[in-house]
């Protein structure tokens, strides 16, 4: 399983979609511009990717790890990964 280090890029929620935290850090889509946030927990230097362009150009096998502090985050939601 890959770690915080390794991985290459984050995918993130649009920045329109209602959000449960109040500290999350917005950018941009890497793909096609479109305002997105994540949590202030995600490495610098990484490449943020939102949902609809990962939905697009994912291929059918690949694979999204759910790492370090979002799996807490979920938890605390009630949500198991």
């Amino acid at each position: 399983m890959p770690d915080r280090e390794t991985a290459r890029i984050v995918v993130c929620a649009p920045s329109s979609l209602p959000s449960v935290f109040d500290d999350d850090v917005h950018g941009v889509c890497a793909l096609c511009q479109t305002r997105v946030r994540f949590r202030p927990h995600v490495p610098i230097r990484r490449v943020l990717v939102c949902l609809v362009c990962f939905f697009k150009h994912a291929k059918p096998d690949t694979r999204c790890e759910v790492l370090g502090e979002a799996v807490e985050e979920l938890h605390a939601l009630g949500i198991d990964v």
